[in-house]
C-alpha cells in the first residue's frame, strides 16, 4: 500500500478514536476565601476530589482562590449566573441575594441550635432565589460566630466607638454603627492590605475563617457573638444540566456532604485555634452574659425593620426562624 494511502488511514483511525472517545468536562470554581488551608476551602477542595475519583475523571473542576481571578467577592453571584465560572462559593450575596442576609442579622442566632434551625428553614428561599437567576444551590455552610478583633484595644462594646471596622455585610455593618464605630465592607482577598495600611482598626471574623489569615496584624479578641456568617454552594444551572444524570448526583452528594464538613470543622477547631493565638500573644477578651443581653435589646428592633426593607419572603422567614428559636 502507498505510503501516503497509510497515512491517510492512520489519521482516519485517529480521528474516529478521539471522536468516540468521552471527553472529560473541565468546570472553573471559585471561592473568595484567599487561603487553602482554611477549612472552608479545604472542603471544596475535597469535593472536587471525591467528584473526580467518583465519576473516574469525567468532571474535573479547577479551583481558583479569592483575589486569583478579577472577581470581587461580591461578585461570583453573577459570575456564575453568566456561566464565567461553574461553581461558586458564594459568602458575599447578601447585595444579590438578599435573603441571604437574615442568618447575619446581628444578635438573633445565638447559638448551634438557633443556626441548624436557622439554616434549615432559610434553604427553600436560597433555592428560589437563586433558581430565578439561573443557579442551583448545592448546599450551604457557616463560621463559628463573627467576634470582634482589633489593631487597637476592644475589651467591651464601648470601645467599638470611632473605630473602623471591616465587616462581611450591611447586616453586621448596622451592628458596628449603633455602637458608634464604622463599617466598612470588604471582600477577604482585601482586608489584609487594609490591616497592614491602618485602613481598618479591625474587623468581625472568627479565629477558623479570617483569623487564620489575619492574627498576625491583630492584637485583640474580644468574643463578642455578633452574628453568625453563611456562605452557599451554587453552580450554573445550565452547565449543570450538561452533566450525565450520574454526574449530577455525585456533585450534589459531594457538595452537601463538604459543606456540613466545612461548618463542623470550623467549629470543631474555634477554640484550638484561639487557645494557639493567645499563646502567641494575642489579648483574648470574653464578653459578658450583660453585654450580650444589652445589645440582644439594641439591635433586635432592627431584625424587623431588615425584614420589612426586603419584602414578603424576608418578613416570612424571619418569623419563622424567631418562632423556630424563640427569640
Amino acid at each position: 500500500m502507498p505510503k501516503p494511502i497509510i497515512r491517510a488511514c492512520v489519521a482516519v483511525c485517529l480521528l474516529l478514536r478521539v471522536a468516540g472517545a468521552h471527553a472529560a468536562t473541565t468546570w472553573e470554581c471559585y471561592v473568595y476565601n484567599p487561603l487553602a488551608k482554611q477549612p472552608s476551602v479545604e472542603a471544596v477542595i475535597r469535593m472536587i476530589e471525591e467528584v473526580k475519583d467518583k465519576t473516574n475523571g469525567d468532571l474535573l473542576i479547577n479551583l481558583h482562590l479569592g483575589g486569583s481571578l478579577p472577581i470581587k467577592a461580591d461578585s461570583i453571584t453573577a459570575a456564575v449566573a453568566d456561566n464565567v465560572i461553574q461553581f461558586g462559593d458564594d459568602g458575599f450575596a447578601t447585595g444579590t441575594i438578599p435573603i441571604t442576609g437574615v442568618l447575619r442579622l446581628p444578635l438573633l442566632l445565638q447559638g448551634p441550635a438557633d443556626l441548624a434551625k436557622a439554616m434549615e428553614i432559610i434553604r427553600p428561599y436560597l433555592d428560589t432565589a437563586y433558581g430565578k437567576r439561573g443557579m442551583e444551590v448545592l448546599g450551604q455552610y457557616s463560621y463559628p460566630f463573627q467576634v470582634i478583633w482589633g489593631r487597637k484595644k476592644i475589651a467591651g462594646l464601648t470601645d467599638i466607638k470611632g473605630l473602623k471596622l471591616r465587616v462581611t455585610s450591611v447586616e453586621q455593618g448596622e451592628f458596628i454603627r449603633r455602637f458608634g464605630g464604622v463599617p466598612l465592607t470588604m471582600g477577604s482577598p482585601d482586608v489584609a492590605a487594609a490591616l497592614d495600611r491602618g485602613v481598618v482598626d479591625g474587623g468581625l471574623t472568627a479565629s477558623s475563617g479570617g483569623g487564620l489569615a489575619w492574627h498576625d496584624l491583630l492584637k485583640y479578641r474580644f468574643a463578642f457573638p455578633t452574628s453568625y456568617v453563611n456562605s452557599t454552594y451554587v453552580v450554573n444551572k445550565e452547565a449543570m444540566a450538561k452533566l450525565s444524570p450520574a454526574t449530577q448526583k455525585v456533585l450534589r452528594d459531594a457538595a452537601a456532604e463538604q459543606s456540613d464538613w466545612a461548618t463542623k470543622e470550623m467549629n470543631r477547631l474555634e477554640e484550638e485555634i484561639t487557645t494557639q493565638f493567645g499563646t502567641e500573644g494575642m489579648v483574648l477578651i470574653d464578653a459578658t452574659s450583660d453585654e450580650v443581653a444589652q445589645a440582644t435589646e439594641k439591635m433586635r428592633p432592627y431584625w424587623d425593620e431588615w425584614a420589612k426593607a426586603h419584602g414578603p419572603d424576608a418578613v416570612a422567614a424571619l418569623a419563622k426562624i424567631r418562632t423556630a428559636i424563640g427569640r
